[in-house]
């Protein structure tokens, strides 16, 4: 994986003002928390994956969302029948096992949730490099240093997933059992068991991630400090934004999308 989340490309989403995909990510995420219909959700992903995959993102940026979020998807679908014992129509019931109609749905709603904002976040992320991305958050009214902050964090995500997977290999090769599934003796362990003590064998992976990246945090802050960053000299931008005819288009759909989206939701309630 790069050490940045941008996918350079020519496509229409990349040739959009960051204005107009800013706008398409937040309606996306606002929809979709709001929405509590797993068909509605399922139709965003789809129509999520047809907007990278027109725009010519890789198929491997694609599969890499996917992999970081396989694991919270199945944690969440697995343990919200678990938890959440509400519902009338009953399917199981096995001691404190309670598995109905209505948690089962949820546990899709909330399974398909997951990726559905996570992609609405990437749609811009993939799309927009970072000068154009920082330009676009100023142009909406946010302080300079500000959208700086949040651009050098996103861009920094892969970074630190890179080094979560070399620390994790070297942690390995020196004997640390990530997997906990047999005890010394050879016998299996218990699965709650289990779940716990592979939390616990990532503890060393996690402070040795933290030290890392607060040395890697110190050397950002040091660099922007030595280009004169909290100077207080008037800004100029390199970047020029310009709302052209494809850019009202999108946003005169995305807007029309909205309130269908909105009218559907009143109408089915």
């Amino acid at each position: 994986m790069d050490s940045d989340l941008y996918v350079p490309g020519d496509g229409w989403l990349h040739r959009a003002d960051p204005r107009v995909k800013f706008l398409i990510s937040v309606a996306m995420l606002v929809l979709c928390l709001i929405w509590r219909n797993w068909a509605f959700i399922a139709v965003m992903l789809v129509i999520e994956h047809v907007m990278l995959i027109t725009d010519r993102v890789p198929m491997e940026r694609i599969a890499w969302v996917w992999k970081i979020l396989a694991l919270i998807i199945v944690l969440i679908v697995v343990l919200w029948p678990i938890f959440d014992t509400s519902g009338t129509h009953v399917l199981l019931q096995w001691g404190w096992l309670r598995l109905t109609r209505e948690n089962l749905l949820m546990a899709a709603v909330m399974g398909l949730r997951i990726p559905a904002l996570g992609f609405a976040c990437f749609i811009t992320l993939f799309t927009t490099s970072q000068p154009r991305l920082i330009r676009g958050l100023v142009a909406l009214g946010i302080p300079y240093k500000a959208g700086l902050t949040l651009a050098t964090a996103l861009r920094y995500i892969p970074v630190f997933f890179s080094i979560f997977q070399s620390v994790s290999a070297a942690q390995r090769a020196r004997g640390l059992d990530l997997n906990g599934k047999v005890t010394a003796t050879g016998r299996k362990r218990n699965v709650f068991v289990r779940i716990v003590d592979r939390f616990k064998s990532y503890l060393p992976i996690i402070i040795a991630v933290l030290i890392r990246a607060y040395k890697m945090s110190q050397g950002v802050g040091w660099a922007m400090e030595s280009r004169g960053l909290n100077l207080g000299a008037r800004r100029t931008y390199h970047v020029k934004l310009r709302m052209r005819a494809q850019d009202w288009m999108i946003l005169l759909i995305t807007v029309i999308a909205i309130v269908c989206s909105v009218w559907l939701m009143v109408w089915l309630l």
